[in-house]
């Protein structure tokens, strides 16, 4: 129970003031402008300790206690490192968040994915290498950045094809995954059945809105999202919490608090989720329903 994270992983089923690298509580940016994140997720690059390759790419330190190349790590960096930027104006930030575009460029499969070599021991049916929405969301958002930033179309037209990768139909190679009951989602862990992260698809959403502020045809998709979101959520509602997952992964405390930022998000750019969040906040403030989430967390 406290080893690595697991310490403020327990403790933020009862409040957000504990907090680590792993377990930001990101707070929401109020006035979004087309170049801030749509949460303030500048730690991440801020008091970022650990190590870089020779290229100046972040390495992820992994499960096996090893540094990896790692594209959604690398993407989400590259995206805080523009926040920072943002925030700031100092330029290392913008050169750090360059990099990470320029290696995400690189390093993209013509299909449009990332593949991921590390895998997590939990989900032991993901295909070898994988890919994952979130690595692409996390990229498209920072990719599109780049863009905004340089003009340099290159940059762009990689956000387009990881879209059009993370669109086509998971029975064909893609991340779309159809659920039964109604609706889909973009999986960020593409594993044989439905695995159904709700904080991954969010994000990807944000990626979504990314695209459609440069481009407009993108704004049926983003439309249609938000339409999805809305049929969706009922399905991560577990009556005194929310899950994680749509496999019944009951959410961390982190990860509840996360959905809530994310929420809110989306309701300061335009979108109402107010009833949404009333309700998970409601959760929060119920000691039997926190108790009873922190319990059923811990014997699973």
């Amino acid at each position: 129970m406290l080893s690595h994270g697991k310490l403020v992983t327990a403790l933020q089923f009862f409040t957000p003031i504990f907090q680590d690298y792993w377990h930001i509580i990101y707070p929401v940016n109020k006035n979004t402008d087309g170049f801030n994140y749509y949460l303030d997720n500048s730690k991440k690059a801020t008091t970022y300790k650990g190590e870089f390759n020779s290229e100046g790419i972040y390495l992820f330190f992994g499960y096996d206690g090893k540094y990896h190349e790692h594209a959604l790590e690398s993407a989400q960096y590259g995206l805080a490192c523009w926040e920072a930027y943002h925030q700031s104006k100092n330029n290392s930030w913008k050169i750090k968040a360059l990099k990470q575009c320029d290696w995400l460029v690189s390093n993209q499969s013509r299909s449009g994915a990332w593949f991921i070599e590390h895998k997590n021991s939990k989900y032991e049916t993901l295909p070898s290498p994988w890919s994952s929405a979130l690595a692409q969301g996390f990229a498209i958002s920072s990719l599109v950045r780049a863009y905004k930033y340089t003009k340099n179309d290159n940059y762009l037209q990689s956000a387009r094809i990881a879209f059009n990768y993370m669109n086509t139909d998971i029975a064909e190679g893609g991340l779309k995954r159809f659920i039964d009951s109604g609706g889909y989602i973009y999986e960020e862990y593409p594993t044989e059945s439905l695995n159904g992260v709700l904080n991954g698809y969010i994000f990807v959403l944000f990626s979504i809105m990314d695209l459609a502020s440069v481009d407009e045809s993108y704004e049926l998709v983003l439309q249609d999202n938000i339409k999805n979101l809305r049929t969706i959520l009922p399905l991560f509602d577990a009556g005194f919490w929310s899950y994680y997952s749509l496999d019944g992964n009951i959410s961390s405390g982190f990860y509840h608090r996360l959905v809530i930022r994310q929420l809110e998000a989306l309701i300061v750019a335009g979108y109402d989720f107010s009833t949404e969040v009333k309700i998970m906040n409601k959760q929060l403030r119920t000691p039997t329903y926190v108790c009873k989430a922190f319990l059923k967390k811990v014997l699973k």
